[in-house]
């Protein structure tokens, strides 16, 4: 690498956003650079297994532009894996079990109340889901939420940096130390003692980002979670993957293992998996199929960081006094179905100056 090379664009962070918006960059043909010490997937984006699930909430709520997230998503994975031999994601569906009798009636009403398209979503009555799915010991029907993915969440984001590279995005494995603006340019100095230089910067860092210094101005707040991925020594009874109490995250190409998350500790001391969470995840697991704990030959535990605002919503945005620095992130457990259609919408705003909308904009939060 050139002392100084210079980009239209530099991305800081190869998590889920980081690589999103890299992606949208080089859709627009502008030149690119992404910039992450731990390579792709460091962070929260790297947990071994996610969900895109548009049934959110205990109401089963559709997600916020849901059908423009799911057609995104599904562009990027056709996109990363073809001529890949490697199933990294599935479109197998989400159960979604009602454990109480309110639940139910919630899950029921949500079929007209939030204006599902034909073929996304099915109501359940107790009797039919209990001969579909008899593994489940205590529920009053369920909803199983056709239109769903689920992903490994590492060779995901791998993948994705592969496809960005040979499309002529620079990956570099270093964070950075400093930001300078110049008037016209920002120019980055990284870690590994390089430098770049770009028009305009996307901080995606995601936990960095409460440290920089320059987002203080956000409600910003960190939230640790933890999964626990379980090996069984035969195949599982699943076809789906399950939404309840958190999430249980199946695919068909790998039967003997169930990933169940996630917790959601807002005060922790460490960033490690610990008893505790593995513990507090058995308990969910338990409390939604009883028994797969005890089936279970081994697990492996996986712990990370993410951002959040008090609004639960992403954040995408220009930062209100710094020209050209943008702001991308606290995407909380929405970013693998969110992340690649609102890079879209940032970068629509960079270099098109469309008004990002007020749902996600950084703009709510001044």
């Amino acid at each position: 690498m050139n002392q100084t090379d210079v980009y239209d664009v530099a991305v800081l962070g190869a998590g889920l956003a980081g690589l999103s918006v890299a992606d949208a960059v080089l859709e627009r043909g502008q030149s690119c650079a992404i910039a992450d010490p731990s390579g792709a997937g460091g962070g929260a984006s790297g947990a071994p297994m996610m969900l895109a699930n548009p049934a959110a909430g205990r109401r089963a709520k559709k997600t916020w532009r849901a059908d423009a997230c799911l057609d995104h998503l599904a562009n990027v994975l056709n996109k990363i894996t073809e001529n890949k031999r490697s199933r990294i994601f599935e479109q197998n569906g989400v159960l979604r079990p009602a454990l109480t009798e309110k639940i139910a009636r919630d899950f029921e009403r949500s079929l007209d109340k939030y204006e599902w398209a034909d073929g996304w979503i099915e109501w359940i009555p107790q009797k039919e889901f209990k001969k579909r799915y008899p593994f489940f010991d205590e529920h009053f029907g369920g909803l199983h939420i056709k239109k769903a993915f689920t992903v490994r969440g590492e060779d995901f984001t791998k993948f994705f940096l592969d496809d960005l590279k040979n499309r002529g995005c620079h990956a570099i494995s270093s964070g950075y130390t400093e930001l300078n603006d110049t008037g016209d340019r920002w120019n980055i100095h990284l870690e590994n003692g390089s430098q770049i230089s770009a028009t305009h910067v996307i901080d995606a860092t995601g936990f960095h980002q409460l440290r920089s210094g320059k987002w203080n101005f956000l409600p910003l707040h960190p939230v640790k979670g933890q999964t626990a991925t379980f090996h069984f020594d035969e195949p599982l009874p699943l076809h789906h993957s399950v939404s309840s109490l958190g999430y249980m995250a199946f695919m068909n190409s790998s039967p003997y293992t169930l990933t169940t998350g996630s917790t959601y500790e807002h005060n922790f001391d460490h960033l490690q998996p610990d008893d505790e969470g593995l513990s507090y995840l058995k308990g969910k697991l338990n409390r939604t199929l009883s028994g797969f704990t005890d089936r279970a030959i081994s697990v492996d535990q996986w712990a990370s960081v993410r951002v959040t605002v008090p609004d639960k919503k992403p954040v995408i945005g220009a930062h209100p006094h710094k020209p050209r620095l943008w702001f991308f992130g606290a995407l909380g457990s929405k970013g693998l179905l969110m992340s690649r259609y609102l890079a879209d919408m940032l970068i629509r705003s960079l270099f098109d100056s469309e008004i990002i909308a007020d749902t996600v904009s950084i703009q709510r939060l001044f």
